[in-house]
């Protein structure tokens, strides 16, 4: 990234050829996205080097997502806006207008169900650990479901995909819980939306939700167009890319639609500093993935492991991992700041989790 960025400072006009544009943001602060949290990276690990530290950030992070739901369902079920001001405006609270789903705190209904489709797979693995206190199971049961509703209202396929990967991933060791658990939660949410709609007139389950899930919806997503522009981009500079938040002009130039990125990590860091650098990252992120794996769902003899207390909070760690990575596979949400840090601490501590350790 670097490389890229210090060598276009040479080229024949002195300049990127983003830089004459207002829809591109200055390369070098493009790379301040990047680089700290590179280093914060590094850092994190040292807080999240045993199961013990995981657990307490888990939880942190669980009660984190509390308030989201509060405030996103203020938001869709009671039209909460604000703005509310506080200490004079130095603190401002307000959200979107429900318009396309629940955002809660978020700028995008995306950005929210990524949020907590992360989260879940930790409640997951808490439920599981909290085997001799029936309260905290019930009141956790209570948690997990409102979390997939609060995904639902939010109207994002992204999250609905969300669901079942941290589901997936979380009891694939479990084996035939996987299945029984997947069929009663998803069973239950489906039929308490079908007495709130006959009874009340109400619709759980947002209605533009389900019509978007088709296969002529599929076939006319814009982002098969975006990821097949990207790829063209990408072939014209493939070993140091564009520079700068480049796709946003070189999109905007040649269209109306107004786009800001590719809706893919790896396309818009090929995009912005060549193949070598997102071959580089993603090869970084997979051996973290592979290798943890390892270590968290197979035993000796390469067979998944059975029901393991031992590793049940490193499951659910694993699966919200793979969720928010997933996420920004087929979107871009890494440019939320709340969200680019989560992925970081993720990986952070899946980086520690082969680490073998005494607590």
């Amino acid at each position: 990234m670097l490389l890229s960025w210090f060598l276009y400072q040479f080229n024949s006009d002195g300049k990127y050829p983003v830089y004459e544009s207002n829809l591109s943001t200055d390369p070098l602060i493009g790379l301040i996205n990047w680089i700290p949290l590179f280093l914060s990276y590094i850092g994190f690990q040292h807080y999240l080097r045993t199961k013990n530290s995981r657990l307490i950030c888990g939880l942190s992070l669980m009660s984190g997502s509390i308030p989201i739901l509060i405030s996103g369902f203020g938001q869709y079920l009671f039209n909460w806006y604000g703005p509310l001001e506080f200490l004079n405006g130095l603190i401002i609270w307000y959200q979107r207008d429900n318009t396309s789903g629940m955002t809660s705190f978020f700028n995008n209904p995306n950005y929210a169900a990524c949020s907590l489709a992360c989260i879940l797979p930790l409640f997951y693995a808490t439920f599981y650990r909290n085997k001799t206190y029936k309260l905290r199971k019930i009141i956790n049961l209570i948690i997990i479901f409102l979390i997939i509703i609060g995904i639902l209202f939010t109207s994002s396929r992204n999250g609905l995909l969300g669901i079942f990967l941290g589901a997936f991933f979380f009891f694939i060791s479990l084996r035939s819980k996987l299945l029984t658990f997947s069929l009663l939660s998803f069973s239950s949410i489906f039929l308490f939306d079908l007495i709130f709609k006959y009874a009340y007139g109400i619709a759980l389950i947002p209605l533009n939700l389900t019509n978007r899930i088709s296969l002529q919806e599929f076939y006319e997503d814009p982002r098969l167009l975006i990821w097949k522009n990207s790829i063209f981009y990408i072939f014209k500079k493939p070993f140091l890319g564009w520079g700068g938040n480049s796709f946003s002009y070189l999109w905007n130039k040649d269209n109306t639609l107004y786009l800001g990125h590719s809706h893919s990590i790896p396309l818009e860091i090929s995009i912005q500093y060549g193949l070598i650098t997102s071959l580089l990252l993603s090869s970084v992120v997979v051996f973290i993935l592979l290798k943890s794996f390892r270590v968290i769902f197979l035993d000796l003899n390469f067979k998944l492991r059975n029901s393991d207390d031992e590793f049940h909070f490193d499951r659910g760690w694993f699966a919200a991992c793979v969720v928010i990575l997933f996420s920004n596979l087929i979107d871009i949400l890494y440019f939320d700041v709340r969200i680019s840090i989560l992925t970081w601490v993720l990986l952070a501590g899946l980086r520690n989790i082969p680490i073998r350790e005494d607590k």
